[in-house]
Parts: C-alpha cells; sequence; structure tokens
C-alpha cells in the first residue's frame, strides 16, 4: 500500500491539507490506497490514491460525476479539487482524488433500511442525463454487455468441463433481452450493493464508491441491489429469498421513481445479469476450471436464487398495476 508519509506529503502539497491522523481504510493494496485524514481543523476526508495505467483519467470521470450529482442536489461523497482547482491530483506516479468522508454506518444484510436503500437509487435514476453527456458507460450498460460479457460467454463456453456448459447457456440466454435493449439510459451507480451504502445522521442512505457509475440501464442497478441484498458473505454457497426485504427495496424505489412495464419484463433477466457479467470475467481470467470450483458453485447458487427474487418482485410489481 502506500506509505503514510506518501499520503501525507499529498495531503499538504496536493491539497493544502494538515493532517493531524491518517487511517489506511481496507482492503489495500501496493498499487492502490484508501486513507481516512483527519485535518487540523476537525475535518475529516476521504484519499483515494491510484498507481495504474488511466488511473487519472478514471478518476477524472469519477471526479465529473460526482460534481455533477453535487449540482442535481443528489446526496453522495462531494469532491473537493487540488489547491490549482484541478479534479486530480498527481504526485510521483500516483493520482489522487479527494472527497469528504461519508460518516455513519455501513448497511449490512441485516438492516431494516432497504427501503430507504431503494429510494436512494430511485433517485438516482430519476436524475435525466446531461445534454450531450460524454458521461462514461457503466458495467450495466447493455452495448458494452453485449460488447465484452456476452462475447467472454460464447468464447469460453466450449472450453469449460460439459457439466458447467448447460450452466454457462443458462447465463447467455439470461443476458440475450438485456444487450439488445438501450431504452431510457440514465446514470446508473454499477456496484449497488449494502457495502456501498452509509446510513447517515440524518437518517438517510448514501452511496459511496462509484468507481463503475455511469451511463447504463437503470433496471440492471436495481436487479443487482435485489440480488446482493441477499449476500450472507458468512454462508456464500446459500441464499435465500426475503418477501419482506424485496418488497422493501421496491417500495422505496417507487416512492422515487416508477417502474416501467418494459422494465418489469426484463426484470429477471435484470436480476440474473450481475452472475452472467461475473462469469465472463472469470471465464476469461481462468485457463482451466473444474466443475467443483468453489467460485463457480458459488455463482450457481446466486443465479438459482436470482430466478425466486424475481418472480417476488413480479409479483409484488404486478399487485401494485
Amino acid at each position: 500500500m502506500p506509505e503514510l508519509d506518501l499520503v501525507a506529503q499529498v495531503a499538504e502539497t496536493i491539497y493544502q491539507l494538515r493532517p493531524q491522523r491518517i487511517e489506511p481504510i481496507p482492503p489495500l493494496f501496493d498499487w492502490r490506497g484508501i486513507f481516512r485524514i483527519h485535518d487540523s481543523r476537525g475535518n475529516i476526508w476521504l484519499l483515494r490514491l491510484l498507481r495504474l495505467p488511466h488511473a487519472a483519467d478514471a478518476f477524472m470521470e469519477t471526479g465529473r460525476m460526482l460534481q455533477w450529482l453535487e449540482q442535481q442536489q443528489y446526496p453522495g461523497p462531494h469532491l473537493f479539487t487540488t489547491q490549482h482547482q484541478q479534479i486530480v491530483g498527481l504526485l510521483d506516479g500516483w493520482a489522487s482524488l479527494l472527497l469528504s468522508y461519508v460518516d455513519g454506518t455501513v448497511l449490512d444484510i441485516t438492516s431494516t433500511d432497504f427501503a430507504l436503500f431503494g429510494y436512494t437509487l430511485g433517485r438516482l435514476h430519476s436524475l435525466p442525463l446531461p445534454a450531450g453527456s460524454s458521461l462514461r458507460p457503466s458495467r450495466w450498460n447493455p452495448a458494452l454487455l453485449h460488447a465484452e460479457t456476452a462475447r467472454k460467454l460464447a468464447d469460453r463456453q466450449d472450453r469449460v468441463p460439459a457439466s458447467i456448459q448447460r450452466f454457462v447457456a443458462a447465463m447467455r440466454e439470461a443476458l440475450a433481452p438485456i444487450v439488445g435493449h438501450s431504452h431510457d439510459l440514465r446514470l446508473t451507480h454499477g456496484d449497488c450493493w449494502y457495502k456501498n451504502a452509509i446510513k447517515t445522521a440524518d437518517q438517510g442512505v448514501v452511496l459511496i464508491d462509484w468507481d463503475r457509475a455511469g451511463v447504463g440501464l437503470p433496471i440492471l442497478d436495481l436487479g443487482y441491489l435485489l440480488l446482493t441484498s441477499h449476500y450472507d458473505l458468512t454462508q456464500p454457497f446459500r441464499v435465500t429469498a426475503d418477501q419482506e426485504k424485496i418488497r422493501a427495496i421496491l417500495r422505496g424505489y417507487q416512492a422515487a421513481r416508477p417502474i416501467t412495464y418494459q422494465e418489469r419484463a426484463l426484470l429477471e433477466s435484470a436480476v440474473q445479469c450481475a452472475q452472467a457479467y461475473h462469469l465472463g470475467e472469470y471465464l476469461e481470467e481462468r485457463s482451466q476450471m473444474e466443475a467443483d470450483d468453489p467460485v463457480l458453485q458459488k455463482m450457481q447458487a446466486r443465479f438459482d436464487a436470482a430466478t425466486s427474487i424475481a418472480q417476488i418482485a413480479v409479483r409484488y410489481l404486478s399487485v401494485q398495476l
């Protein structure tokens, strides 16, 4: 991870902060670090450092989105520019992004705030894209899913064990209705699950970690939330649909943004889409795999649960008509 001396130097020379305490936030890597900085005035900041090709470009995109969200008065981390009014700082090969620290409680699987979470996501999807928007695509962009995920699943299907091929085929089938659909694209978060949601003191829920945000299909963001809200990380191979949680998410979401008829028709594929995306990434990384691969078993459990979750969601929405 970046040395704390480097973190202090970035804070002082690029942002003119005087750190009193620096706290690393895991997970940390030798190419990435996230740090909570307490300054001499009692303020708390979140400093992100990245040392990768195109790191500055990635941070620039994220910073612009956060600035636009602030202009829309949408709750989220606020961007703070460098002393020279730049979105991204650069020092010794490290790109930096300075944000306000969102204080509060990170949601978990047992939280009772999923209706608020749904409302926060619905508010995001209610925002119209800026005219002539050049925002990057999110991973829930149908064109990107067609060009990347669908291609990976097709290229790799014949290279996996026979017992897994049916699973890969089911993923491709789930993805098919999505990749041909481009109606009503909006800004999507791209990684909308409870670990990226903070319950704040004013009883709202704020989304953090906007690295995967961009233009995409809102229903894929919602489908991802419906699925990931059931992820018990202590039992990765067991995913059980929770009817009340599903209803709470949908109730909160629709208080901010009605779900259209077209989106309802895509809901089952939308809940399954994340597993297709993750499987495509995993297949490309692996030259060989076995049928008892634990990662594949986890994906299978989540994919199986996605159908039940989507069916409960569709029934609930049908009653609301």
